[in-house]
């Protein structure tokens, strides 16, 4: 049977939950218009199948037909693990539609056409150029007002124009005048957008795949169904980045994986990695994963191995580029592989929704998608010669900025490793804070901490009271408003730097302080810093004349470690809880600080 056959069988016997779990893992075997007809049953029954659940409101302007897009990015925003509820415009009507915005979206998709950019007449290329560019900066100002996040696609050619390609590449020419209007909106979008390098995209499909001049005459798409459906992956995978944020794990198997052979067979000198043919296949896909970790990508080795025999080729042969120390967890056991990564997971804190699986053989990777959906399954080509391109491809990481932090990721995990030893061998949890020499650092939101703070609030699940995934332009909103208290805590120990752990956006209400979002890093769970945290809030609250704090929990089906953490401090009432500043009495902790005290 088909896809859409078995789709249909498994809605008609009131099964849409397997049916919906059977397109998230089929769509990417799909071509353009299986996919678009996919996301049109996902649009209708992914709102019955979670009606609790809020959707993501997306809106849609384009310099061209935007009514076809819609389908295929449900469908994969869907197999992203996000549902969204989409409004597209009518054609060229951007500046119009933002205007009339009197709600903010979550976040607003901005696609050029180069209709005006190519156009010939009386305007020299380099106008050309500075109108299309001012048009954006005032589309962005309109985005900024309604303080929601945006994706700003980028512009593309589909021929060298009447000069040829050799004179197209040259300045004037349409080739050059499309690569230098993607570089000004580049460097020009506002920080926090997630840039859409449709050129590229273009690239691995084909020009002429991508795109159909007939389409764009009749219905002024430029688009082919299969074009389409590409644009709607990067389209989904900004939006994931710009409100999920971006995975953390990258989970490899070794034999047939990293390297060509079985390890156990072949002994560490066996196996085939570097040199010429497949072996150098496998090295090559060792440096895209090794750049992968550079970013803040942390690695798991998954192996059905005895653990000896797979540690061998890190420490034996010269000719691997990933070492034993690339890795934040090594599993090689004869268990099965998701419940390694379970066992991963609860060690790194993470949730499995953040990681991403490559393994050459099919019924691990079958076995894989069966226990843990959620969890992004590559479809390994058979030649490991495309292996570095089925991992780009897939979009498993696509980000809208580094920082600092991420830099860092790996080094804050291998620290982390040390203080379980420590606690292994401590006398009670107790006495492991007390041993750890933990200092905290406060400090209000500015240009220097931004970026980070809008990463925490994009991504952070489990310690989180809300779960509200602001803008940048909302986080420096708050941190504008007269009354607030908005900070950051960092954290530091014998063993290492955390960097910035913690935020707090409170504003006033009437003659309360809200706390609008409570957050944490996971790697900072189980220290004390909410203690802390909460007496630094209680202080800069009192300083600022305000005797209430309210505050309220948001349940989320991450959220659990936080479900009793208001009450817990004091907190009473509900909707919202309150926690009466003149009586308060700081909770007791083992961090020393501030050195640097929050501001209201």
């Amino acid at each position: 049977m088909s896809f859409a056959d078995d789709y249909r069988s498994l809605r008609d016997a009131d099964q849409t939950d397997k049916a919906l779990a059977l397109a998230r893992e089929a769509l990417p075997g799909l071509d353009g218009t299986a996919a678009a007809r996919a996301g049109k049953w996902i649009l209708r029954d992914l709102a019955k199948a979670n009606p609790t659940q809020i959707p993501i409101r997306a809106l849609l302007l384009g310099q061209c037909t935007t009514q076809y897009l819609p389908p295929l990015l449900a469908a994969w925003a869907w197999h992203e693990g996000l549902i969204l509820d989409i409004v597209d415009a009518e054609y060229d009507q951007i500046m119009q539609t933002l205007l009339a915005q009197s709600e903010a979206p979550d976040l607003v998709v901005l696609l050029p056409w180069n209709q005006r950019l190519l156009a010939p007449g009386d305007r020299s290329p380099r106008a050309r150029l500075a109108d299309e560019l001012e048009f954006w900066r005032l589309c962005w100002n309109q985005i900024a007002r309604l303080q929601c996040k945006a994706i700003q696609i980028g512009y593309d050619w589909t021929g060298p124009g009447g000069t040829g390609y050799s004179l197209s590449n040259r300045e004037g020419g349409d080739i050059s005048l499309i690569r230098e209007m993607n570089r000004q909106l580049l460097s020009a979008v506002p920080p926090g957008t997630y840039f859409v390098d449709v050129e590229s995209a273009s690239a691995t499909l084909g020009t002429h795949a991508f795109y159909d001049s007939r389409n764009h005459l009749l219905l002024r798409q430029p688009f082919s169904p299969d074009g389409l459906s590409l644009l709607a992956r990067h389209l989904a995978a900004g939006i994931r980045a710009l409100t999920a944020g971006r995975r953390k794990v990258l989970a490899l198997d070794l034999d047939n994986t990293l390297w060509g052979g079985v390890i156990g067979e072949a002994g560490p000198q066996g196996i085939a990695v570097g040199g010429n043919g497949l072996g150098e296949a496998f090295q090559l896909f060792q440096i895209q994963v090794k750049r992968l970790r550079e970013t803040g990508i942390l690695l798991v080795a998954l192996s059905k191995n005895n653990e000896e025999d797979a540690k061998a080729a890190f420490l034996e042969n010269d000719r691997m580029v990933l070492k034993l120390e690339d890795f934040a967890a090594f599993r090689a056991s004869w268990n099965g592989k998701p419940g390694e990564l379970r066992s991963v997971a609860k060690e790194l804190n993470l949730g499995t929704d953040s990681f991403v699986f490559f393994d050459d053989n099919p019924a691990e990777r079958a076995h894989m998608r069966a226990e843990l959906p959620e969890v992004l399954t590559i479809e390994a080509p058979e030649d490991p010669a495309d292996f570095v391109a089925a991992l780009v491809e897939a979009l498993p990481f696509e980000t809208v900025g580094l920082t600092a932090a991420d830099a860092e990721r790996s080094r804050y995990y291998a620290e982390e490793q040390t203080r379980r030893e420590a606690l292994s061998s401590s006398a009670s949890p107790e006495d492991y804070l007390r041993s750890l020499g933990m200092t905290a650092r406060c400090h209000a939101l500015d240009s220097s901490n931004l970026d980070r703070v809008t990463d925490l609030v994009t991504k952070t699940n489990q310690f989180n009271l809300t779960t509200k995934r602001h803008s940048r332009a909302e986080i420096e909103a708050f941190a504008g408003t007269p009354g607030s208290v908005c900070f950051t805590v960092e954290l530091a120990d014998k063993f290492g730097d955390y960097g910035l752990i913690a935020v707090i956006l409170a504003l006033p209400e009437a003659e309360a302080l809200r706390i609008d979002t409570w957050l944490m890093s996971c790697r900072a769970m189980g220290r004390n810093v909410e203690h802390f945290t909460l007496n630094e809030i209680a202080r800069a609250g009192r300083a600022a004349g305000y005797q209430r704090l309210l505050a309220e929990y948001f349940p989320t089906a991450k959220n659990t470690p936080v479900a009793g953490l208001l009450t817990g401090f004091g907190f009473t009432g509900d909707s919202p809880a309150e926690l009466d500043l003149t009586s308060f009495t700081p909770l007791p902790h083992h961090l020393k600080g501030p050195a640097v005290p929050p501001q209201a």
